[in-house]
């Protein structure tokens, strides 16, 4: 075990250096007035905290946690069964349905969403047979878009608990006379909670955080936060206002984290 630890440590430091050092120079940032990441003439400001009860900010922040909700919920309601259903396939077909299910992630998530855009247009590929969705710009759009894109991130760690949960205990609860319905709510459900949490975290975390899928399919007309703190990067060149969005973005993912985490019995973090 300790040669394992040692073996570890270049890899601690390497997220260190990839993970803690950008998050302080964030820091640094929301609470000083600079030029850029010039500290050479930074002072100690609070006026970005003010700023964090703008309008443009709060809807950002509100339609980000809104709409990444809705499509986890929405993952999770589909994307159990799948990986219920999954389990119950003989082994011999059960990978390759399981890699045709994932096997999305393995293309560029942008080339993704321009199809998507593409088919949400009034005029498009779906006009040749009578059909016009129409969809482009509005939250629908968004929606669709993040449950296409996450839904595997779901189902995986799903199937991954399911597939290796002990047989016996269903076997023992049947005999015992439970029902159906009675071994999926008292047995197979909370022993998958853990992949529930997992795929939930998985699906959320970076839904809420997204820029370009809202970008494309939003059609600029709802931001997410993932798009105003790109904008104030990118365009604004506001790094300060930028960093302390990122940082409030970072500790409510903290705090869904924690809450989870919490309920599911400490499996996650």
């Amino acid at each position: 075990m300790d040669y394992l630890q040692r073996l570890s440590k270049p890899y601690k430091w390497i997220m260190y250096l990839l993970v803690g050092v950008p998050i302080i120079i964030m820091i640094l940032l929301s609470f000083t007035s600079t030029l850029g990441v010039d500290f050479s003439g930074a002072e100690f400001s609070l006026d970005n905290l003010g700023r964090l009860n703008e309008p443009v900010y709060t809807q950002a922040i509100k339609n980000s946690l809104t709409l990444s909700s809705i499509a986890t919920i929405i993952c999770f309601l589909i994307g159990y069964p799948i990986a219920f259903m999954i389990t119950k396939i003989r082994d011999k077909y059960k990978w390759l349905i399981l890699v045709m299910v994932i096997s999305p992630m393995w293309s560029n998530m942008l080339l993704r969403i321009i199809a998507w855009e593409q088919l949400f247009k009034p005029n498009s590929l779906l006009n040749t047979i009578g059909i016009s969705l129409d969809l482009l710009g509005t939250r629908s759009a968004i929606i669709i878009g993040m449950v296409s894109i996450y839904l595997p991130f779901m189902i995986f760690p799903i199937f991954t608990v399911l597939d290796k949960m002990d047989k016996s205990l269903i076997e023992a609860s049947v005999d015992l006379g439970a029902t159906k319905t009675q071994v999926f709510t008292k047995i197979i459900f909370p022993l998958s909670i853990s992949g529930v949490a997992s795929g939930v975290m998985m699906t959320f975390l970076p839904s809420a955080t997204a820029f370009a899928l809202p970008e494309r399919l939003g059609g600029g007309r709802i931001l997410l936060i993932g798009n105003v703190i790109e904008n104030l990067f990118k365009r604004v060149y506001n790094y300060n206002l930028g960093s302390l969005l990122s940082i409030v973005i970072i500790l409510i993912i903290f705090g869904a984290m924690r809450i989870i985490n919490r309920q599911e019995g400490g499996l996650i973090i």
